[in-house]
C-alpha cells in the first residue's frame, strides 16, 4: 500500500485530490485480504501412512472435500517413514502459509512421550483442527490361526514368553494398546514394527506374524473372504464395534483396561497467524461436516466429529497428559 500511494504522489498527476487517495488507501487493505485469502494455492496434506490405511483413506476423503469447498488442489503426500517423523519434520520446517499441514492423529503424541519422536506437538506445531474418531482396532489374526480366542493368545504368550509375535507400530498407538492387554493379562508378547495397516495386513497373510492390531475398517474385506479373524476390538469404550458386532470387545472379555481412542489432527507449524488459524479450522469443520463425508466415514467404519476451536486445547492437554502417564506405566518413556 505505502507503494502504492508514494507512487501515486510522486508521480503528481493531476486531478488526483487527498480524497481520491484516501479512498484508495482504504480500499488497499481489503484487496490485500482477498490475495492473501486461504488457501491462495495448493496445499500439502502430509500423511505419515502408506496409501491403503485407514489414516491415509481418511485424508483423501477429507482433502477431496476440501478440494471442491476450497477451489484448489489439496495433495495428499504420503511420507510413512520413522512413525510419523518424517511427515511431521516436514510440516514442522514449513512455512506458516497454511499450504503444507500434517494429517495424523494423537499417535503423534505417543511417538513424543516414548521418545520415538523428539519435539513436542503441543510446542512446535500448531493445531488447526482435532477430531474424535468413533471405531476401533483389531486384535486379527490369519484365519487358519490355532488361536480361536485372546485368552488362547494370552495363554500361549504366557506359557512361552517372547514367542508369539504382535505387529504394531513401535511405540505408536497400537503399541500402546498391546501394552494394555499385555499388562492386563500378565502375558509376554514380542511386539515387532510392523509398519501401517496395510504393511501389517501382508505380513499376517504372509504368516510372518501371529497377531496384529489393525484399524477394524481395514480388516473387513479380509473377514469376508475369510482371510482374517478377529479376536476382539479395543477402543475408548467397552462397547463392540458394529462394524463386527459378533466380536466382543477386550474390555468384555476381561481385560478392563484395555481402552485406547484416538483423535485426527490437522497440524500447522509453530505461531501461526490467529486469523489463518481461524480460517482453516472453519475450513476444515466445514469438509468434516459435510453430510456425504459423514456418511462415507460411517461407511468406512470410522466415524469423525469435529471439535469447536476453543475445545482444542484442553481437549489435547487432557489425552496428553493420559498417554504420557501410560508410556510411564508401560515403561516407553
Amino acid at each position: 500500500m505505502e507503494f502504492t500511494i508514494n507512487a501515486l504522489a510522486n508521480r503528481h498527476v493531476a486531478g488526483i485530490g487527498l480524497g481520491l487517495v484516501l479512498a484508495l488507501g482504504a480500499a488497499l487493505p481489503n484487496a490485500a485480504s482477498a490475495q492473501d485469502a486461504w488457501p491462495d494455492g495448493p496445499v500439502q496434506f502430509y500423511v505419515p501412512a502408506s496409501p491403503g490405511g485407514g489414516t491415509d483413506a481418511v485424508a483423501r476423503i477429507i482433502a477431496d472435500t476440501l478440494q471442491q469447498q476450497q477451489e484448489t488442489p489439496f495433495i495428499v503426500v504420503n511420507a510413512p517413514g520413522g512413525g510419523g517423523a518424517v511427515a511431521a519434520e516436514q510440516v514442522r520446517n514449513a512455512d506458516q502459509d497454511g499450504r503444507t499441514l500434517l494429517f495424523f492423529h494423537t499417535g503423534l503424541l505417543t511417538a513424543y512421550h516414548t521418545g520415538a519422536y523428539p519435539n513436542d506437538p503441543l510446542a512446535e506445531f500448531t493445531t488447526l483442527a482435532l477430531m474424535p474418531v468413533g471405531g476401533s482396532y483389531a486384535l486379527a489374526v490369519p484365519a487358519d490361526s490355532p488361536f480361536q480366542t485372546v485368552s488362547d493368545l494370552v495363554d500361549a504368550a504366557k506359557a512361552d514368553p517372547g514367542s508369539i509375535s504382535v505387529g504394531v507400530q513401535l511405540r505408536g498407538s497400537t503399541h500402546f494398546m498391546g501394552g494394555l492387554l499385555a499388562e492386563d493379562s500378565g502375558a509376554t508378547f514380542r511386539f515387532v514394527e510392523a509398519g501401517s495397516d496395510s504393511d501389517k495386513l501382508v505380513q499376517l497373510q504372509g504368516k510372518q506374524i501371529n497377531a496384529a492390531l489393525i484399524n477394524t475398517s481395514n480388516t473387513r474385506q479380509y473377514l469376508d473372504t475369510g482371510a482374517l479373524r478377529v479376536l476382539g476390538t479395543i477402543a475408548a469404550t467397552s462397547a463392540r464395534d458394529p462394524l463386527t458386532p459378533e466380536t466382543p470387545s477386550l474390555v468384555e472379555q476381561g481385560y478392563e483396561n484395555a481402552l485406547f481412542g484416538f483423535d485426527f489432527m490437522v497440524m500447522g507449524p509453530k505461531d501461526m497467524d490467529p486469523a489463518l488459524v481461524t480460517t482453516i479450522h472453519d475450513a476444515m469443520t466445514a469438509a468434516v461436516t459435510t453430510p456425504s463425508v459423514g456418511d462415507q466415514l460411517k461407511t468406512f467404519g470410522m466415524p469423525v466429529t469435529a471439535l469447536g476451536q476453543a475445545d482444542i486445547p484442553g481437549q489435547l492437554e487432557q489425552t496428553d497428559q493420559r498417554i504420557r502417564d501410560t508410556a510411564a506405566a508401560l515403561g516407553l518413556n
